[in-house]
């Protein structure tokens, strides 16, 4: 009989240290982190992923040859000046989006999005999401990680669909929402404590249709969630 136990071991770490790359690069991307900003310490992402510090570098190191992070011995690793933000559709545009605009954008495309990914995500996109589920459901976090946690997880499923320009529209969105001058009253409002447990509730009914590979599960799952979203913030008179 083959011993297998090497090979395992190796192919999780492999998807840890995508996970963690995967992770950042989408931080990058989208804006939380700015050309020139310094990332976490190895340490804090070890702490933060849950990995050991290896892995971490491994991540890091595939960041670097991706040049979006120069690596500083000594001083730490910073984000590549060539790293630009990904550009919103409407970044030209005068006018700001409205909040409704954003969250309509989000139910025409999420819950479609979600039904496409139950169909193409592969084990290692179903494990990356539960990896970033099990993220989410450690704690109650403060809004600022929530948000980020939340918004892991959805760019998780928009990279199952194996289509890139939906991982770019899914991208825009997270960036219009972050940028838009509502956003931490945004933030605040929908990461509270409770409302943290009732989101925890909503992803685990996601992933559990997409790990069914139900395609009308997991359209109505993220279509219930979109529509609870937005029945918050239009009861807060926020769009």
């Amino acid at each position: 009989m083959t011993d297998n136990t090497g090979s395992g071991a190796w192919i999780a770490k492999q998807r840890r240290y995508r996970h963690i790359a995967d992770t950042l690069r989408e931080a990058i991307l989208s804006g939380e982190y700015r050309p020139g900003d310094r990332l976490p310490t190895e340490r804090e992402l070890a702490q933060q992923f849950t990995v050991s510090r290896s892995c971490v570098r491994e991540a890091l190191l595939a960041l670097e040859i991706q040049d979006l992070v120069n690596i500083r011995v000594g001083s730490g690793v910073y984000v590549s000046e060539r790293a630009a933000p990904m550009a919103t559709p409407f970044a030209a545009d005068a006018a700001e989006p409205r909040v409704a605009d954003i969250l309509n954008a989000r139910l025409m495309f999420q819950p479609e999005m979600c039904a496409v990914a139950a169909l193409n995500a592969t084990q290692d996109d179903i494990h990356a999401l539960q990896l970033r589920h099990r993220a989410i459901t450690s704690e109650i976090h403060t809004c600022d990680v929530a948000a980020r946690l939340y918004r892991d997880f959805h760019l998780a499923i928009a990279r199952a669909t194996h289509n890139p320009f939906a991982h770019g529209l899914m991208l825009s969105i997270w960036q219009a929402a972050r940028a838009h001058p509502e956003w931490e009253k945004l933030r605040l409002l929908l990461q509270s404590g409770e409302r943290q447990v009732r989101w925890r509730e909503e992803h685990e009914t996601i992933l559990a249709a997409l790990e069914r590979r139900h395609r009308g599960e997991a359209r109505a799952a993220m279509r219930s969630h979109v529509e609870n979203i937005i029945a918050i913030i239009d009861e807060a008179d926020m769009l």
